[in-house]
């Protein structure tokens, strides 16, 4: 039977609204009452959603999620730059953006010259030590993505005012993903010649038009692909993330960049396009917050039979705010197991129990007591 899996991510603020008010956050940096704290949020999401098969009854420390080696998150090839990172209140880093000046003068970073190298291989060491295994996370999205994250949303008016300084950022951002996709490789091993995968995180392409996207941003998101490919000596399936926005007027543009295997974007995307335009191509249909928090039932019934009925391979609700009541979101997931049944397809639900942020302790009320 095919399956369609179902993702869910909750925001920060949804922990503290939801199992927060009775559970307190652990006081300070502890790898102990990080096991603790997953174990419970473990056995929380059974109580809640366990009829879905999502968590176990009794909980065990399988060593998931927090074996996680990750720093810096979606900021990590900033803080390659040197760019000065605030830890924010409601979790993660915010770059400083650097100035046109300060870029231009900006030769490409590599990985393998920064501590953050020896610290990521200190830290992997640590984590297989302890759990028996490590996933290390370097998060480096896309070009685009990254050259917002350096210069701030100057740089959509840098595209239009400046395409050359543009491009020589979005060059800055290509060479440095390059290392980091590299550097990933040589934690995880030698792979034999064959199929691997590549993710491009394209939320700040949203912001453009198609057209700004094909003239600037899609060279790179090409020279990227085929240069991994090159490098790596093998093949890499491209999964695109577009965002939880509808990729209607971005289908003709994306279409045939390099071996692109999925696109995920918001379910109200023209679904029957991207399987005409992109054939073989799986779309993954996003729920943004805001929706599941104000579509009424009915309607948010009708949209999940759409997304199931037009061939979605994954449903994905992430970012879930605290105005989606435990409750309500268990009404969702059985819209979600309805809508499979009447397609003759199976659901496979996955609920990460921690935000990315709380891996790495990143919030003000711990990083200031270290």
């Amino acid at each position: 039977m095919e399956t369609v899996g179902v993702s869910l991510y909750f925001m920060y603020e949804w922990w503290n609204a939801h199992f927060h008010a009775a559970e307190p956050r652990p006081a300070r940096i502890d790898d102990d009452a990080l096991d603790s704290m997953y174990l419970k949020r473990k056995r929380y999401l059974f109580e809640k959603f366990g009829v879905f098969g999502i968590s176990e009854e009794n909980p065990v420390m399988d060593g998931r999620h927090v074996n996680t080696v990750i720093k810096y998150g979606m900021d990590l090839i900033p803080h390659i730059y040197g760019a000065n990172l605030a830890c924010q209140a409601p979790g993660g880093y915010m770059p400083k953006p650097f100035s046109k000046e300060e870029l231009a003068g900006m030769a490409p970073a590599e990985i393998n010259a920064h501590p953050i190298r020896d610290w990521t291989l200190g830290e992997k060491k640590k984590k297989e030590e302890r759990y028996g295994s490590a996933f290390v996370f370097l998060d480096y999205e896309s070009p685009a993505n990254i050259a917002v994250r350096l210069r701030g949303e100057d740089f959509y008016s840098d595209m239009i005012e400046d395409p050359g300084f543009a491009r020589h950022v979005l060059s800055l951002c290509t060479e440095t993903i390059l290392s980091v996709l590299k550097f990933s490789d040589e934690l995880t091993g030698a792979k034999p010649e064959g199929e691997g995968g590549l993710s491009l995180g394209n939320c700040n392409v949203v912001l453009m038009s198609p057209a700004m996207y094909a003239e600037i941003i899609k060279p790179f998101d090409v020279l990227l692909i085929n240069e991994a490919m090159r490098r790596s000596c093998r093949k890499l399936n491209l999964n695109l993330h577009h965002c939880d926005v509808k990729a209607d007027g971005f289908i003709g543009v994306y279409k045939d960049l390099p071996n692109l295997t999925s696109l995920q974007a918001n379910h109200g995307t023209d679904i029957e396009a991207v399987r005409r335009e992109m054939p073989g191509v799986s779309f993954l249909s996003m729920i943004n917050p805001a929706e599941m928090a104000s579509l009424g039932p009915a309607e948010m019934r009708s949209a999940i039979f759409r997304a199931v009925r037009l061939g979605s391979t994954e449903l994905d609700l992430w970012n879930i705010d605290p105005a989606v009541h435990p409750a309500r979101l268990y009404e969702i997931l059985s819209d979600i197991r309805a809508a499979c049944a009447a397609c003759g397809k199976k659901p496979v639900f996955e609920a990460m129990p921690f935000v990315w942020d709380e891996l790495e302790w990143a919030y003000p009320m711990y990083q200031n007591r270290v």
